[in-house]
């Protein structure tokens, strides 16, 4: 069974989020429950492979989250607009 787990740096980037955005965040995280779970995605939902263990999935038109996945777990690394994953993927390719 697909785990979720939610690491600290996941947690700073959403309490840095707007109500409206919280929200967002919600049915997001529903839908990639959802997705996970059973294989199908509502509409909107898009879940992208950024690299061999990196995945992003879209909040909204301008917000991210960026998922790690181990084994059968999905870590919710970070989460904020499309320079804060790039920064996150910038940081990662040069410690890596």
């Amino acid at each position: 069974m697909t785990k979720v787990a939610i690491l600290p740096s996941f947690e700073r980037d959403i309490k840095k989020f707007t109500l409206e955005e919280n929200e967002k965040l919600k049915k997001a995280l529903s839908a990639l429950n959802r997705f996970l779970s059973t294989g199908e995605h509502t509409y909107g939902f898009r879940f992208k492979k950024i690299n061999h263990d990196k995945f992003e999935f879209r909040i909204d038109l301008s917000l991210r989250v960026v998922t790690k996945r181990e084994g059968d777990t999905y870590y919710l690394v970070r989460a904020g607009d499309h320079n804060t994953v790039r920064r996150y993927l910038a940081t990662y390719k040069s410690r890596h």
